[in-house]
């Protein structure tokens, strides 16, 4: 590695351009790098991500194509590293990037180690990374996110119920919100996995639930009965919405809109909504409610985020890395959150958007880690199945025990 090409956090300068006071960059005139980001063009990451590039620029003289590719770019970057495109940096969710496409990326590993990243970065998710990725630092993961039941306060206050912490509480709480004139609890089609997968691990944890989902132990283990069964009791009492499972984001939106308190999701939730219905909610946050005789309770919590990959097949590596190390961290990052109302990704960046506050104490309780869904898309060939047979039970064409059985024979 050329050490005199590089962007370092550690090493400081007196240079001081927009988004980057105190801090070194190589001069490189004459070099383009592409980037092709998940964000659409217009979306405030998108413009917080695009000044950051338009600093980093001016700082460095690097040219950086960016490419605005949306979600789509899930589907778009293996079939096109393989067709050869010139892609030097990209982006999608950090443990698709370090699992799905770790193959396609750079080991960033020395690189890091040379500006001290370990000292800008979150070391649960860089554990995460290098966990799903055989030892490498197959991304640098940002915009990280924590997970609960999220509701707007002014219902709760109005009902007069605290954050339950047990499923118990939690159906009190929701029969309460019912006999206010409010629907407790709302679902999207996009999130049938998360609620489902949720619930289950509560009762047997994440690596119970692979193992169900990866040996077809459906109708085996009698917790998935125990989750359906809760999941009915959530549709026959009439807490879930009656439009569930709504196509997204029209469920969601019923809570900006203050007909539904509730919604299981995670903390891109309130500036989604609120962007969607022009509301100004005052949100509240609480970790998903632990059930009697679970092997996981209110510790553990569903955390993730996106994260930024170099292509290991590309010409301008450093400069790439310079640029996703500066987007993931110190200024760019708090930028970033700020713009975005999204947790920070750099620890000493302290200061939270007003938005998530309230999300904070149980975010920092959490002492066990999930996966995105909680493990139950860990077998591919089976999510569409759950999914659709989750759709069924909670919209109440089905029962607990229908579900139970219908993914068994899938499984068979």
């Amino acid at each position: 590695m050329n050490m005199k090409k590089f962007f370092s956090v550690a090493l400081a300068a007196t240079m001081t351009v927009g988004m980057f006071p105190a801090v070194a960059f190589a001069e490189d005139e004459g070099v383009t790098i592409t980037y092709w980001s998940m964000w659409t063009e217009g979306e405030d990451q998108a413009i917080a991500i695009q000044e950051i590039i338009d600093d980093y620029e001016e700082a460095t003289g690097v040219t950086v194509n960016v490419e605005w590719k949306g979600r789509d770019i899930t589907t778009l970057i293996a079939a096109s590293l393989d067709a050869g495109e010139t892609i030097d940096l990209y982006e999608d969710d950090f443990q698709r990037l370090s699992q799905t496409f770790s193959d396609y990326a750079l080991d960033l590993t020395e690189m890091a180690d040379a500006v001290d990243y370990s000292s800008v970065s979150n070391a649960a998710l860089v554990d995460a990374v290098t966990g799903w990725a055989d030892g490498a630092l197959a991304c640098l993961p940002y915009q990280p996110y924590c997970s609960g039941i999220f509701y707007n306060k002014a219902i709760f206050d109005e009902v007069g119920v605290e954050e339950p912490t047990t499923w118990d509480e939690f159906l009190d709480v929701c029969q309460a919100i019912k006999d206010a004139g409010y629907t407790p609890l709302t679902l999207d089609d996009a999130y049938i996995t998360l609620n489902l997968g949720y619930h289950l691990a509560r009762y047997v944890g994440q690596d119970g639930v692979k193992e169900i989902v990866n040996n077809g132990d459906w109708a085996e283990n009698e917790a998935v009965l125990k989750m359906a069964e809760d999941m009915q009791t959530l549709v026959d009492n009439g807490y879930l919405s009656e439009y569930a499972p709504g196509a997204y984001p029209e469920g969601e939106n019923e809570v900006g809109y203050g007909e539904t308190a509730m919604v299981v999701n995670a903390s891109w939730v309130p500036s989604e909504i609120q962007g969607n219905t022009d509301s100004e909610l005052e949100w509240g946050m609480f970790s998903y409610p632990a059930v009697e005789d679970g092997v996981d309770g209110t510790e553990a919590m569903m955390v993730g985020g996106q994260g930024i990959s170099v292509s290991a097949g590309s010409e301008h590596a450093q400069e790439a890395f310079d640029l996703a190390l500066a987007i993931v961290s110190g200024e760019g990052d708090a930028a970033i959150s700020a713009a975005c109302d999204t947790m920070p990704a750099d620890p000493n960046n302290e200061e939270w958007p007003e938005l998530l506050s309230n999300c904070r104490a149980a975010f920092e309780a959490a002492t066990t880690s999930y996966e995105w869904a909680c493990g139950i898309e860990d077998n591919a060939d089976m999510t569409a199945i759950i999914s659709d047979y989750g759709a069924q039970l909670f919209s109440g064409s089905i029962t607990a025990q229908e579900f139970v059985d219908g993914l068994e024979e899938a499984s068979n």
